[in-house]
């Protein structure tokens, strides 16, 4: 599907520099986690990380915004909340396929592969 959005990565939270805003498409039973500009982690059901499944699940079960036409779409309405500031910490659906999901830095680490933290 063609689109305006181009190259994603995670960006740091506008209110809280310790969090981690970080896109993900979900196509089917696959996941791509856009974890680090250029490098995309892929999952599906079995293996998405816990963390990602319950904020994706809290974010589903509460999505009643009018998504966007992905066609249409620029690379920062992934970035923006359109849903309640209630979901700043937890993550947004965008459009069908497209979310954000707000994590730590040392949830990134672990998902690019990375030791990061106290015990690193």
């Amino acid at each position: 599907m063609q689109h305006l959005i181009g190259r994603l990565s995670p960006v740091v939270h506008t209110k809280k520099w310790d969090l981690i805003r970080l896109p993900l498409r979900k196509l089917g039973d696959q996941y791509a986690v856009y974890v680090a500009d250029g490098l995309v982690r892929y999952y599906d059901e079995a293996t998405l990380p816990d963390t990602l499944k319950t904020k994706m699940a809290m974010i589903l079960a509460a999505s009643t915004h009018r998504l966007e036409n992905e066609s249409r779409m620029l690379k920062m309405l992934i970035y923006t909340n359109p849903m309640s500031r209630d979901f700043d910490d937890i993550g947004w659906r965008v459009s069908e396929t497209y979310f954000c999901l707000v994590v730590d830095r040392d949830t990134l680490a672990s998902l690019k592969g990375e030791q990061h933290g106290a015990n690193a």
